[in-house]
């Protein structure tokens, strides 16, 4: 159990420059010109809706551009797909002119309207003066699933359909669950999970810059003028200052979670307040950022990478909620009340696309995790059976992530068409 928990943390707990939805645009486009080398030509991209969703209202750092167009260009002009969710660090001004000049009428555009399932996928084809490159990029942001040069594939990663590569039913961290999570976050030897605390670190660092320059739509700065608990705002914050830094473009990395910075700055940031109010030592902030990380990554494979409900509000909410619990008591019944008290709550929060106004909802998923974590700690929960709240926590998620697969593919078609016809 403990190696492969470590290894799911590691590989989903990574730096990300910039949304994580264009971002992950400009990888596949620049992967698949990596594929045959030389000089562009054109570029086509397909993308599902809500990846298309996700990437028009966000600033794209290094740059002042928003959009899956200018994304896909940027990365055949200055991608570096080695760096994968950094991809465009290395962007500059001049850059940015060359790919809008591209941009204009040498890429082409099509969202996928068919595909039934939810989850990621983008497809780039890259014409240059050495031949044709093709990648596929699906389930997660950076998963490679197929290389073509010149018609000849250079990787392949098997699988049947497009529905069966996004299935995550299969996934390693679906064997576990609440109580494994929690044991393994209590017990892991420090130095395993220390790399852990960069999260903090990198996050900390882009709320402070959100702050300081008012970026956004300036919502970090606006909940320091409230009145109340010290620890509860102050965890809104830091959440939504670090959101309005990335939603603006900032050019600083977030420590993302389960595919998405700003999943990663919700489920980590407020346990910075709470730990800090509560005089806790790093171990054991680092050893609850541990649990909420694994709990987020959990949900999100539960209710999909990409779908109409808010990982934000739900996932990360949920985890950072049992962080929350965990510094407080950290009794396994406790963290389930909170878990309980949250979903009943909180769930079916739509995700209705990447933007500056995401730190208001990131915010209020922070403020209402830590006030579950609050009642809890009193004893006080929504009842087992009551509305989506199962027998358990783990039966909880199960049935929510059911309603997200299962309930709202047609909310999230609907929602994605309202959003895309309007823009």
């Amino acid at each position: 159990m403990y190696e492969e928990l470590l290894s799911i943390l590691k590989n989903e707990v990574k730096p990300a420059l910039g949304c994580t939805g264009p971002t992950s645009v400009s990888f596949a486009a620049s992967v698949a010109k990596d594929a045959v080398g030389g000089k562009v030509k054109s570029l086509k991209l397909i993308v599902d809706r809500d990846t298309y969703k996700n990437s028009i209202s966000v600033g794209i750092p290094g740059t002042s551009q928003m959009g899956v167009v200018i994304a896909g260009a940027l990365g055949v002009i200055c991608g570096d797909s080695k760096l994968g969710l950094e991809v465009l660090k290395n962007v500059t001004l001049e850059d940015e002119k060359l790919a809008l000049e591209f941009s204009i009428d040498h890429v082409a555009l099509e969202i996928n309207w068919e595909f039934e399932g939810i989850g990621l996928y983008i497809e780039a084809f890259v014409e240059t003066e050495a031949g044709t490159g093709h990648a596929i990029v699906a389930k997660t942001h950076t998963n490679v699933i197929l290389i073509e040069a010149n018609g000849c594939v250079v990787y392949k990663n098997e699988y049947e359909s497009k529905s069966s590569v996004l299935d995550e039913a299969n996934s390693p961290i679906r064997k576990y669950g609440l109580k494994e999570f929690l044991e393994f976050s209590s017990s892991v030897p420090m130095q395993s999970i220390i790399f852990l605390k960069n999260a903090l670190d990198m996050n900390l660092k882009l709320a402070e810059i959100g702050l300081n320059e008012n970026l956004g739509c300036g919502f970090g700065n606006a909940f320091k003028k409230f009145n109340g608990d010290s620890a509860y705002l102050k965890a809104k914050v830091l959440t939504a200052s670090a959101s309005d830094a990335r939603m603006a473009g900032k050019g600083l990395s977030a420590m993302s979670c389960a595919s998405s910075g700003n999943v990663g700055i919700t489920a980590s940031l407020p346990l910075f307040a709470i730990a800090e109010e509560y005089d806790k030592s790093e171990e054991q902030l680092i050893r609850a950022v541990c649990l909420s990380f694994l709990l987020t990554i959990y949900i999100k494979n539960h209710i999909g990478r990409l779908s109409a409900m808010c990982a934000c509000a739900i996932a990360a909410g949920v985890g950072v909620g049992a962080g929350t619990s965990y510094l407080l008591d950290g009794s396994y019944e406790k963290i389930e009340m909170t878990i309980n008290n949250i979903v009943g709550s909180l769930g079916g929060v739509l995700c209705d696309g990447a933007k500056p106004g995401c730190a208001l909802k990131l915010s209020t998923a922070a403020g209402i995790a830590i006030e579950s974590a609050y009642l809890a700690n009193d004893n006080i929960a929504i009842p087992y059976r009551n509305g989506i709240v199962d027998d358990t926590a783990d039966r909880t998620l199960t049935l929510l992530g059911r309603i997200a697969r299962e309930g709202m593919i047609e909310t999230d078609k609907t929602l994605c068409r309202v959003i895309i016809d309007r823009d």
